[in-house]
């Protein structure tokens, strides 16, 4: 039986290599993956990599950081990728490319996080990287909404270059969502609120939380309490270390 996504539309971070066999014979990632997990359109992450002020623009900052993931769906026939400098989205499905479509250096990076689950609600998957990326999108969302990804100080640091066409310009970074690295602490309060699924695949852990927006709710109250509760504990972390709250 497969688990059902909230309103059909899933967001997916994971590691393909070990279901590479898998995905080739079920013709493709979105329909391995609905083999397991019901869903009628899908997100993901599509990021590209800050540049720090002291080098020049170069072809260099034009190539995901993402993984194998991003590129699959971003080369996808009928794919939207949005268009912010760095927290690039690519996703497929009406409502997706509805909120992709409006994302630039305008908004915040993770705007189409933060209007899909407001506008219809959707469900998160973290397949195959439990341990190596653990946590979910939505707390950077709500760092943002507390105004504390403007507050870390490297931000002064990196640049956004944008491209309109017919010139290129760059700007200061306008946030750093920053260091995920504890967003684990989070789990027992997914649990709490009855939010996290957790199995596995062929071997492969993966984490389910069912609702983005109850997510969000859980991460405000508790970020509100206590800002720094994600801090990772490095001692030179550019974000967890070097802030202004």
């Amino acid at each position: 039986m497969s688990i059902e996504s909230t309103s059909g539309i899933l967001y997916v971070r994971a590691s393909l290599k070990p279901f590479a066999r898998q995905i080739k014979s079920a013709g493709g990632v979105i329909e391995f993956l609905r083999q397991t997990f019901a869903y009628d359109e899908i997100f993901v992450p599509y990021f590209f990599s800050y540049r720090p002020f002291w080098r020049a623009p170069d072809s260099s900052s034009k190539v995901t950081n993402s993984g194998a993931l991003g590129r699959y769906l971003a080369e996808r026939a009928g794919a939207v990728v949005s268009q912010h400098p760095t927290h690039r989205f690519a996703g497929i499905g009406t409502r997706v490319g509805n909120i992709l479509r409006t994302h630039d250096h305008e908004q915040a990076c993770f705007h189409p996080v933060r209007e899909l689950a407001r506008q219809y609600d959707f469900s998160m998957l973290l397949l195959g990287c439990v341990d190596e990326s653990p946590g979910f999108s939505t707390v950077h969302v709500t760092q943002h909404e507390l105004g504390l990804t403007q507050k870390h100080l490297i931000r002064y640091l990196l640049r956004w270059d944008i491209d309109t066409g017919s010139k290129h310009r760059s700007i200061w970074a306008r946030e750093v969502p920053g260091c995920s690295l504890s967003f684990n602490k989070f789990y027992p309060a997914y649990e709490q609120d009855e939010n996290l699924i957790g199995g596995k695949l062929l071997g492969q852990e993966y984490l389910y939380v069912k609702s983005a927006a109850r997510a969000l709710a859980t991460e405000r109250r508790i970020l509100s309490r206590n800002p720094r509760f994600v801090d990772c504990g490095r001692m030179m972390c550019p974000t967890c270390r070097f802030r202004l709250y």
